[in-house]
């Protein structure tokens, strides 16, 4: 036979046939671990860290150090406040559980209390762009909790077609949520003698300004913070957010005490 006379067809691919061959090779891993995609975990680690598959942070707007006392005097009066929207939650048993698990001892009498626990939840629900962690923090305690500044977008450079569907393809499978809990506190310890001055600024007209100062001793040493407790994981519903954002955030007040 003569192979040299012989004629070989050249074979040709689509484009399309390579592209879609090409998003197909990329998401051999994303497939394969889909099934790890969770709305929530189990149990909380030792950590307090992560529930299952749902990751949790809690952030605060400053530090809050308080005098140590004898186990005795572990007497906390708790106050639970909720001016959100969320109608019906119930924040306040998670906390005085949490305290109870510090060795603490819950009254109704203030005037027994050595500490005073006084809580407002501001918001809880769902990240984003209005409603940021950032933006909670840079409010600090008793100011506005919009979204930062820093977050409110970021340019994007375009991937092409390719990189636009494989995107897409993966956003379907792996979308990511994140749910937080914003709560403004104010802890009063019992200490003899202590100073304490309270201002009220008043605007008269255009550029006139009073200041009314009123001074006295309390006896109460105070302390004002914002925590902001975060739970992030794929797929993630707040029904099964709520209850570990409560839980992360009692456990966090409460190991603010001494």
């Amino acid at each position: 036979m003569n192979f040299k006379n012989r004629k070989y067809k050249k074979v040709s691919y689509n484009p399309k046939f390579k592209i879609l061959t090409l998003v197909l090779f990329l998401l051999l891993p994303v497939i394969a671990f889909s099934g790890c995609a969770t709305t929530a975990g189990n149990g909380t680690s030792a950590s307090g860290l992560s529930s299952g598959n749902v990751a949790l942070s809690t952030k605060m707007s400053s530090s809050i150090f308080l005098q140590p006392v004898p186990s005795q005097d572990k007497i906390v009066y708790v106050s639970v406040r909720n001016t959100s929207t969320a109608i019906g939650l119930n924040f306040k048993n998670e906390l005085i559980s949490e305290l109870i698990n510090e060795g603490y001892r819950v009254t109704n009498n203030p005037q027994k209390a050595n500490f005073m626990l006084m809580s407002n939840v501001l918001y809880i629900g769902k990240e984003s762009k209005k409603y940021t962690v950032a933006g909670a923090l840079a409010g600090g305690f008793g100011g506005a909790f919009a979204g930062s500044r820093y977050n409110s977008g970021t340019s994007m450079i375009a991937g092409g077609a390719l990189g636009a569907l494989a995107g897409g393809i993966i956003g379907s499978l792996f979308n990511s949520k994140k749910y937080m809990m914003i709560v403004d506190i104010q802890l009063e310890q019992r200490q003899a003698g202590t100073y304490t001055t309270n201002s009220t600024n008043a605007s008269q007209g255009i550029a006139s300004h009073v200041t009314t100062y009123n001074a006295g001793i309390k006896n109460w040493a105070i302390y004002r913070d914002r925590v902001i407790s975060q739970a992030a994981a794929m797929n993630l519903i707040f029904s099964s957010a709520e209850p570990l954002l409560k839980q992360q955030m009692a456990h966090s007040i409460a190991n603010l005490m001494p």
